[in-house]
């Protein structure tokens, strides 16, 4: 069977999700390269620990995503058990049959990528896109043989959930860096030690 789409998978905490991922989001989807962008809030992410409850990550997601042309999937959330890429693909496949899927990544990443989960299966039924800034040069000997990659150049905003996260807890303002219906949910349900 051919596949008929071309999938672009942006997994993360998105804790929260802000309007430097939307950024992101946009450039690959005019990029043409992809038929879909499926976002995969992490549900257990197992070399990280998220600050807001995964069920309030995904939310915060679907809100920010509402006027977009993305996908917003909970399957990471729904498993509980820890978020490893190769079962979010495996769920996607039953979602999306046909497709073929590429991992987004970050080229600040791809130095932890070795250590992935079942890595070297992984790549054999994926390729990864790393997101490279501008004047920043790819380290290619970083990348181990095994993986079939593409890169794209995006000028990424420099905005950080760390950030969001320090400003919500001082009280500062976050309206010109997550979405409105993001802000509004962080204080409603008091994330980050919003007041």
């Amino acid at each position: 069977m051919t596949a008929t789409n071309s999938i672009a998978i942006f997994g993360g905490t998105f804790d929260p999700i802000h309007n430097g991922h939307i950024h992101l989001i946009k450039e690959i989807l005019n990029s043409g390269k992809f038929t879909k962008v499926v976002v995969v809030p992490a549900g257990n992410p197992w070399q990280k620990t998220p600050v807001a409850p995964a069920d309030d990550r995904l939310e915060m997601s679907k809100l920010a995503l509402k006027e977009i042309d993305a996908d917003v999937s909970d399957c990471e959330v729904r498993r509980g058990s820890p978020s490893y890429a190769i079962d979010t693909v495996k769920d996607l496949e039953e979602l999306y049959p046909g497709s073929t899927f590429t991992w987004i990544i970050g080229s600040d990443a791809l130095i932890g990528l070795s250590s992935w989960h079942q890595i070297q299966e992984l790549a054999s039924q994926i390729q990864f896109l790393i997101i490279l800034r501008p004047g920043h040069d790819l380290q290619k000997t970083t990348i181990p043989s095994y993986i079939q990659w593409q890169s794209i150049e995006i000028d990424a905003l420099d905005i950080s959930a760390t950030q969001i996260r320090k400003l919500v807890g001082s009280g500062g303002e976050i309206s010109s860096l997550v979405p409105d219906s993001v802000a509004r949910y962080i204080q409603s349900k008091g994330l980050y030690g919003a007041a």
